[in-house]
């Protein structure tokens, strides 16, 4: 299952997501987040997120994302989930 396939299977179920992704300065970084919506600026794909333990939202450049795995954590939408 591909990347963009786990979150939207995430986004159906309302679980949330285990997401590691490279960060602009290069480190590594794995976050819980409740999945929500892709954009594209810039000429570049983002995938926008709610940061469970940060509590705020986040975004991720796509090719920048390593892997993805759906939990068995549920959550109760804020916002319209669109993956």
């Amino acid at each position: 299952m591909s990347i963009k396939d786990t979150i939207a299977s995430a986004g159906r179920n309302l679980h949330t997501v285990i997401i590691t992704a490279r960060e602009d300065d290069g480190s590594i970084e794995t976050r819980e987040a409740e999945p929500y919506s892709y954009r594209t600026t810039a000429g570049t794909e983002k995938f926008f997120c709610y940061d469970v333990a940060k509590g705020g939202t986040r975004n991720f450049h796509v090719h920048k994302i390593i892997s993805v795995e759906e939990t068995q954590n549920s959550f109760a939408s804020r916002w319209e989930v669109e993956v």
